[in-house]
């Protein structure tokens, strides 16, 4: 079972704007998940993202994920990172670039790991909604045993409604001469005035193997 992460999220509620990616953090702001998914047979994982807007041009975060496959096989990694703009923040068309430094974990073996990412995004408008469009890519190289890792992930999401928006995203892993492939749509739902947002989706395999898998997630902004 592969684990796929959020690596890009935008809330769009009320005017108000929830931005990661390539969109960084207000300074003193910060934005946290958490998410767990399950297949029929018996497959876990869950993640946890956190990111905190350290001054107007540093957003720092964490990027952690564990998973327990059918066969009590154990895995995970983490990244804490540094994510920085790349050229004009007022444009239509953001980018942003991360470093990272973490870990990755397999059956009792922990290889560090550094990861450095680039990001692009952008508003788009349909009728008189707005949503978002956004691709994260990274690069993890680890020390031996693990492999090295490439990840591409294309995020699409519109308000339904006003509390409810729609959102899919492809996640693309490469790596060990493999290329697993995730379509995941999921509906978001923020209680008016709320801070939080509750994330009910799936997880489809396209490609590689793997399981579909139910998906359920709280999103936070603090």
């Amino acid at each position: 079972m592969r684990t796929a992460i959020l690596a890009s999220v935008l809330c769009l509620a009320g005017g108000q704007t929830a931005l990661a990616g390539a969109w960084l953090r207000e300074e003193g702001k910060g934005f946290a998940s958490v998410s767990a998914t399950a297949t029929q047979e018996r497959d876990y994982s869950g993640s946890l993202y956190l990111e905190y807007g350290l001054t107007p041009r540093h957003t720092v975060g964490a990027d952690i994920s564990l998973g327990l496959d059918r066969t009590g096989q154990q895995n995970g990694s983490g990244v804490f990172f540094v994510r920085m703009p790349i050229g004009p923040t007022d444009q239509t068309h953001r980018f942003a670039g991360h470093l990272g430094l973490g870990g990755r974990y397999t059956n009792g073996i922990f290889s560090p790991a550094l990861e450095a990412g680039l990001s692009w995004g952008r508003g788009v408008k349909w009728r008189d909604n707005w949503g978002w469009a956004a691709v994260d890519a990274s690069i993890n190289l680890p020390r031996a045993p693990a492999e090295e890792r490439i990840k591409i992930d294309g995020t699409f999401g519109m308000p339904i409604a006003k509390t409810v928006k729609g959102m899919i995203q492809m996640f693309n892993t490469f790596e060990d001469g493999q290329v697993f492939s995730d379509l995941a749509p999921s509906l978001l739902w923020q209680p008016r005035g709320g801070t939080y947002t509750i994330q009910i989706g799936a997880e489809f395999a396209v490609s590689g193997g793997g399981d579909d898998a139910l998906k359920i997630g709280l999103w936070r902004d603090f």
